[in-house]
């Protein structure tokens, strides 16, 4: 079947499996098509890859991706950089791959600082060493040939040798509402499903330029119109949908109002401590979840610890989350 003919029960099973699929980020695509076509006509792996964005942009599928247009068919050799933890854990990582193959490190900004030299040591020499009995020097295994797809969320905590490792640094981006209105129209024909089409570029509206928050809000509507056992979900699916989820005309969850709203309650600026207090949350929460789409928008702006609240920021929240509301 083509992709088009194919049908899915669930989103995730409709990942695209060829770069020509791949929906959005068009000068990231270009760049692993013309890394693919250099390591083919040259007989060679593919570079050593970082990916660096915010969640939920597609990094892992990209790397899955690639993996599978080398030939790798049940996907990358992968592995959480948090499950990572001792010397062992890398090495029988970096033992498992065969030559041209694709080994992937998601969160790889999380490996401890010592991983990350013995990493990059890998990368350069070819090589890891290998513990032995008490006493006796480290002995040398050569490792295959392949490649490394490093993905960071946080490319900061990355040590720059190790950055430097890496021959391709791709940089994602956040879609635009048609990319995300085109990916959700291109999953909705492959899983079956029969959507108004209104509802596409509403949810892209709300999708916070993020394909996977896209991608759920679709999956939640979808429940919602098979809860009624309807066939075709509508607009007023969704609109039940963000009710019971709290999600404003902007996309905005209930524990991002409540931020505005302590701004507001706070002389329009706090600490991010008092915040995060005020919300029941961790500060580290706040700020690398709760508070970045806030940002983005120019609804917040941060200094240092305070946050502010801007004239947009209060305008949204006198328009349509007043008191009354």
């Amino acid at each position: 079947m083509t992709m088009e003919e194919k049908t899915y029960r669930e989103i995730n099973d409709c990942r695209p499996q060829v770069i020509e699929h791949f929906i959005g980020q068009s000068q990231v695509v270009k760049r692993c098509k013309v890394a693919l076509e250099a390591s083919w006509n040259q007989g060679t792996k593919l570079p050593h890859i970082l990916m660096e964005s915010g969640p939920g942009l597609g990094k892992t599928e990209l790397s899955c991706i690639l993996a599978n247009e080398v030939g790798m068919e049940d996907g990358p050799h992968e592995q959480l950089a948090q499950n990572i933890r001792t010397p062992g854990d890398l090495h029988a990582l970096l033992l498992t791959p065969k030559d041209k193959e694709v080994c992937l490190i998601d969160e790889i900004h999380e490996l401890h600082p010592i991983a990350q030299t013995t990493l990059y040591r890998a990368m350069e020499n070819q090589q890891i060493f290998l513990e032995t009995r008490r006493g006796k020097k480290s002995r040398p295994v050569k490792i295959a040939n392949f490649s490394i797809i490093g993905c960071t969320t946080d490319p900061q905590k990355l040590l720059q040798p190790l950055r430097d490792r890496f021959k391709l640094i791709l940089e994602l981006e956040f879609y635009t509402e048609q990319e995300l209105e085109t990916l959700l129209t291109t999953r909705s024909k492959q899983m079956g499903i029969h959507v108004e089409e209104s509802v596409f570029s509403m949810i892209a509206q709300r999708g916070k330029g993020t394909p996977r928050i896209a991608l759920r809000l679709l999956e939640s509507t979808r429940m919602v119109a098979s809860s009624e056992n309807a066939e075709v979900i509508t607009a007023e699916h969704f609109h039940q949908t963000c009710e019971l989820e709290g999600i404003d005309h902007i996309g905005l969850t209930c524990s991002e109002i409540k931020y505005l709203k302590i701004l507001h309650e706070n002389d329009y600026k706090a600490r991010l401590n008092i915040i995060a207090s005020r919300l029941g949350l961790n500060p580290r929460h706040v700020s690398k979840i709760i508070e970045q789409f806030l940002i983005r928008q120019g609804l917040v702006t941060k200094n240092n610890s305070v946050r502010v609240l801007t004239q947009y920021g209060l305008s949204h929240l006198r328009q349509h989350h007043t008191s009354g509301e």
